[in-house]
Formats: structure tokens, sequence, C-alpha cells
């Protein structure tokens, strides 16, 4: 449930047209911006000013990619590829029309801003070398990337002060949305184990197991006596999880053999257990943390919920704001200028 949880904020996150949050778009559109040709594709304008073909490319490759690995291709397919431009103008258009407007506010330290962004990105690629592949890689100068990151500032600052980024919303709202659904926010009974396992084939003569159990005990007794389960368990474990000292970390039901679960689950905290058989041969088990099955309290989803709820907000908001700067905004589409050179 808590992965699930986890899905849905990502979902969320990813639905509120992403274009707007984006730091670096259109990066090779936006390197040649002023340099119309007779030889470039116009496929809208927005208040005079020209969108070519290339700006498109990115949003379209990435659809592409999903479609590529059941063989379809641009050609073969040029209903689903007209489709996916028409999506990508629409993200392109009210990217524009966003700069337009977010160009009107002032930001009175938008080039140290801008530096901390290319600080990170170079901190990203670790090395000059790197970074400057990277700008290769997307036929970018830092000189563009600098002005990339600068259209992202201004419109992000210009949501905000829209309200539309990260908007307010009631406790009360988070509150009430927390009992409505808060069948979702049930959670399994976990423990955090840890185990020393000591191998033996289901198959093996009886003599081989017998050798088995009797290591598995000998290190059983030294871990009572005071040796370290984590030292002992690096030592002798045969387990992946051995160089961790056998920690599992946090496990709910199923994950392990049945005959493991029933014992660990029913042990307390800091206990170890008697040696357990599995068909993987021979386990001794600590269990160092225990989380009842039951609900998530309020405040262990509340920064989730308000998440949740805020993208909700800024998804509407922002589909609304976008229809108020197209009505005002001139838009001429030319997509079907593309085809022609499919």
């Amino acid at each position: 449930m808590m992965q699930r949880r986890k899905n849905v904020f990502i979902l969320l996150t990813t639905m509120l047209l992403t274009f707007c949050f984006m730091r670096i778009a259109n990066s090779e559109s936006d390197a040649k911006k002023g340099d119309e040709s007779k030889d470039r594709t116009i496929v809208a304008r927005v208040n005079g000013q020209p969108i070519y073909k290339e700006a498109l490319d990115p949003y379209i490759e990435q659809e592409m990619k999903k479609f590529r690995k059941y063989g379809m291709t641009r050609k073969e397919s040029p209903e689903v590829v007209k489709r996916m431009e028409k999506r990508a103008l629409d993200k392109v258009i009210a990217q524009e029309l966003l700069t337009g407007e977010s160009r009107k506010i002032k930001i009175e330290d938008i080039e140290k801003k801008v530096d901390e962004e290319i600080k990170k990105l170079k901190i990203k690629y670790k090395s000059e070398e790197r970074f400057k592949g990277y700008l290769d890689s997307k036929k970018l100068t830092e000189n563009d990337l600098r002005e990339n990151f600068k259209k992202g500032i201004y419109i992000e600052k210009y949501l905000e002060e829209k309200g539309i980024r990260n908007p307010e919303v009631p406790e009360e709202e988070i509150k009430a949305f927390y009992e409505e659904s808060k069948a979702n926010y049930w959670k399994d009974e976990y423990i955090r184990a840890s185990h020393i396992l000591i191998k033996v084939d289901e198959n093996a003569s009886q003599e081989e197991k017998d050798a088995a159990r009797q290591k598995a005990e000998k290190i059983r007794t030294e871990i009572v006596n005071g040796k370290l389960f984590a030292e002992m368990a690096r030592e002798f474990s045969e387990d992946g999880n051995a160089a961790n000292g056998g920690n599992l970390d946090y496990i709910t039901r199923g994950f392990m053999p049945p005959e493991f679960d029933s014992v660990a689950f029913a042990m307390n905290k800091d206990e170890v257990s008697e040696v357990v058989q599995t068909k993987f041969g021979f386990h001794i088990i600590k269990v160092f943390d225990k989380k009842p099955a039951g609900y998530s309290s309020y405040d262990e989803v509340r920064d989730f919920i308000k998440k949740y709820l805020q993208e909700e907000v800024s998804r509407k908001k922002l589909i609304s704001h976008m229809e108020e700067l197209k009505l005002k905004a001139k838009i001429e589409v030319l997509l079907d200028f593309l085809h022609r050179n499919l």
C-alpha cells in the first residue's frame, strides 16, 4: 500500500503539465532561435512569434520511444504521429505563452539563480568534460543552457505569483480527505530483521543436514553469549545479505519462507530465535523492530495528502489560466504543413 501511494504521487506530479516546471526544454530549438530561414518549417505562430518544427521534436521523440519497442515508426503510423504532434504543439504553445507572460515580472537576482542551477548541473556531471559532453548531446552552448534555465525560473516565479504553483490547501480539507480515503492507508505488519543462513540442500543426506544444524546451533550459542549478530553474519552466513550483517530491512509476511515467518513475526524486539529450518537451510533470526498492522496516522500521511491536493488544485488552476492566456493571444496553427516532411 505504501508503494501504491508513492506511485499515485508520481503519477499526479507527472500529470501537472510537466513542461511548466521544466528547466531545460526545447534545447535545440532555443539554440537556433533567431536563425529563421526558408528551410525551417513553421508549425505555429504565437503573437507573431514563430514556432518551428524542431521545437516539437523532443516531445514527439519521447512519445515515439514508447512505441518503437513494438516496431512502430513514423511512416508506418502517420495518424498516431499526428496526434503526438498535436499534443506536442499544445505544450510548446502553452510554454511560449507562459514564457511571454513570465518575462513581465521582475526577478532581481535572476543571474545568481541561474548560476546556482548551472553549478548544480556541473556537480551532477562531476567533471567539466562530462558537463561539456552533456551540452554537446543536447546541441547546446552554455549560454543556451543559461537562457533555458532563466526561462524556467521566470515561469516558476510567475506561477507562484499567480497562486498556481504550490497553492495553499486548508488544513480542514487535508483532514477531510484523510478521513474519506482512510482505507487507502492500511499498512501490513512489518518487522525489521536480520538472519544468518547455513545452507543445505533439501535433498541432502541426513548427515549433511545434521552437520549444518550443529553449525547453526554453535553460531547461535556464541551470539547468545555476547557475540555481535552482525559480525557473526558477516563471518558465517551463506546468504546474499551476509556482507550487510544479514540485514533484511523491513519485511512483510511472504517475503521469506512460511517457516521463517511463523517464527520471526512471533518474536519480540531484540530477541534471537532458535535455529529455524526452511527449504534453504538453517536460519538464526534477530528482530530489531516491529510495526503492527493498522492505518497510518494522520500525521504520517498529512504531507503526502497535502502534496496530492496541491497538485490537483494546481492542475485545475493551470488549465483555467492557460485558457485565459490563449483567449488573449493571437495563435495561428499551421500543423498540417508538418506532414509533408514526414
